[in-house]
């Protein structure tokens, strides 16, 4: 698999694909088991291009005899969502509702409906943290189309004018915006929402255990791993060290969850000394400081991905308070040490026997 530049799809890395990668557009390649040769299993492994990054699927290859077949069409399936959700796809149902929802209400699908209400309750739950309607900042500082460079305080303060969800109005299935130069960009939920419906096409097929993700950084696992290290475990995936890239910074088990990431080690600038990344805060308009990493697990691919970006921009105390609120949630966010390359990882809601640190200087803050 070609390596991507984006930091979100850099951090996490499944433990199955660290033995191999496949180059092609679509795979379907039997993988051993890193367990014990005597207790050797086999994982199917198929792979396609979307949305900007690779989609994988891994399944125990002896579990169930048209699994593989119901891969390919799950992969089918998230190419035919990426031709409706994104904005790069003059089109899509995104497209349309941005070149016309200003002028009159959109009727949409209801399952575009349905994310789009998720969407916007994140963003009332994150104290707009996270933010479908940020593209206008992140065109701003260059980050849109990777040209960044600190622009003038009155252009952001133009950008932030034309960006908040309490401009989007969602009733009856349809779309409008309040604003005229209102946008929609899934960029931050897109991905995870193809897992979701993923989960659902297997499900109607009866496949229990497999995992699958969008550029490593959306992940959603069901079941069980079948070999001797997994015990009942599920899936065991490796998180990359935000600071040090051919470092892992721990192993996570994971199961019947799903696991968003969001980071900024791949896209930034320096001006006058000082380190802008890509992860902005739609309520300042600028870039957020002083967090290395955000990684959230919760029932929905869609709400962990959204939830990482917000996460980041929260930071773990505020993080803290919406997982008291919403118990299903849990988040590991790395923060920078006091020393060089040292990070303090914050935790809140992850078992610790699912959590194995593997890096030097991390310093853990349990909530």
């Amino acid at each position: 698999m070609t390596p991507s530049t984006n930091d979100r799809r850099r951090f996490l890395m499944g433990k199955g694909l660290q033995t191999n990668s496949t180059p092609s557009s679509e795979s379907n390649s039997i993988l051993p088991s890193q367990s014990d040769p005597e207790n050797q299993t086999y994982l199917l492994e198929l792979t396609r291009s979307a949305m900007a990054c690779q989609f994988q699927i891994l399944l125990n290859a002896d579990e169930q005899h048209a699994a593989a077949e119901t891969a390919v069409s799950a992969l089918d399936l998230v190419e035919s969502l990426e031709e409706q959700l994104s904005v790069f796809r003059p089109e899509s149902q995104i497209t349309r509702i941005n070149q016309n929802a200003s002028i009159q209400p959109q009727k949409i699908t209801a399952e575009l409906f349905q994310l789009l209400k998720l969407a916007k309750q994140i963003w009332l739950d994150s104290n707009g943290a996270f933010d479908i309607t940020s593209t206008p900042l992140s065109r701003t500082w260059g980050f849109f189309k990777r040209q960044s460079a600190l622009p003038p305080e009155e252009e952001i303060a133009l950008a932030k004018s034309n960006v908040g969800c309490q401009f989007l109005r969602l009733e009856d299935q349809s779309v409008y915006f309040e604003k005229p130069k209102l946008e929609l960009n899934l960029g931050g939920i897109g991905k995870g929402y193809a897992l979701d419906c993923c989960h659902q096409h297997f499900a109607t097929h009866n496949i229990e255990s497999y995992l699958i993700h969008g550029g490593h950084s959306s992940i959603l696992a069901r079941g069980n791993r079948r070999n001797l290290e997994a015990q009942g475990r599920g899936w065991q995936v490796a998180l990359k060290h935000p600071l040090i890239p051919d470092l892992k910074l721990a192993y996570l088990w994971i199961c019947n969850t799903a696991l968003g990431t969001s980071g900024d080690a791949n896209q930034f600038f320096y001006h006058q000394g000082k380190r802008y990344g890509h992860v902005l805060d739609p309520r300042s308009g600028f870039p957020v400081q002083n967090t290395l990493s955000s990684t959230v697990l919760c029932p929905s691919a869609a709400a962990a991905d959204a939830l990482a970006t917000a996460f980041f921009v929260l930071g773990p105390e505020h993080a803290t308070e919406y997982c008291q609120q919403h118990p299903e949630t849990s988040f590991m966010i790395a923060k920078p040490g006091t020393q060089h390359r040292c990070i303090e990882l914050h935790v809140y809601g992850i078992d610790p026997a699912d959590l194995e640190i593997l890096a030097p200087n991390i310093k853990l803050v349990h909530y």
